[in-house]
C-alpha cells in the first residue's frame, strides 16, 4: 500500500514474478554445484598442503557463502521478501563493504599492473556499486521505519 503511495521515481524496480522463479531456481542450482565442489576440497586435501586448517576455515567460509545464496534463491522462488526487499539494509551494507574491498586488494596483489585499463574500469565500477547499495540500504531503512510508524498509527486509530 505504502508503494502505491510513492511517486513513481522513488519506488524500486522489480523483477518481474515469472523471471524471479527460473533466476531462483538456476542460481540455485549452480550454488548447490558449488556448495558440493567446495564440500569435496574437504576430501581432496593434498597431503602437501602448508595448512590442513586454513583449507578446512576456506571451505566452511565458501559453504556458509552457498547456504546463504540458497536462501536468497528460496526467496526469490517463493516471493518472501525482508523489510522491503530480498536483503535486508544491513545485508546491503556489508556487501557494499566488499564492493569497496575489492579495488582496494587488487592494490597489493599487483592486479592493477596486470589488467591496466580494464582493472581501473572495474574499480570505478566496484565504486559506483558500493555507492549505489548504500543508498538503496538507506532507502529501504527509511521505508521500513514509515511503514512500521504508519502500521502503529493505524493500530491506535
Amino acid at each position: 500500500m505504502y508503494d502505491e503511495l510513492l511517486p513513481l521515481e522513488e519506488r524500486e524496480k522489480e523483477i518481474p514474478r515469472w523471471l524471479q522463479i527460473p533466476i531462483g531456481l538456476a542460481l540455485g542450482l549452480l550454488t548447490l554445484a558449488l556448495g558440493l565442489a567446495s564440500a569435496a576440497l574437504l576430501f581432496a586435501q593434498n597431503a602437501k598442503a602448508p595448512s590442513p586448517a586454513l583449507a578446512v576455515v576456506a571451505v566452511l567460509i565458501l559453504l556458509l557463502a552457498c547456504f546463504w545464496v540458497l536462501e536468497k534463491c528460496f526467496r526469490l522462488v517463493t516471493g518472501r521478501k525482508n523489510r522491503g526487499g530480498l536483503m535486508s539494509p544491513t545485508t546491503l551494507r556489508v556487501l557494499s563493504i566488499f564492493f569497496l574491498v575489492l579495488p582496494v586488494g587488487g592494490i597489493f596483489t599487483g592486479y592493477y599492473r596486470q589488467m591496466g585499463s580494464v582493472a581501473m574500469f572495474q574499480a570505478v565500477m566496484y565504486f559506483f556499486a558500493f555507492l549505489r547499495l548504500r543508498r538503496l540500504a538507506r532507502r529501504r531503512e527509511v521505508t521500513a521505519r514509515e511503514r512500521l510508524s504508519s502500521d502503529n498509527h493505524n493500530r491506535r486509530s
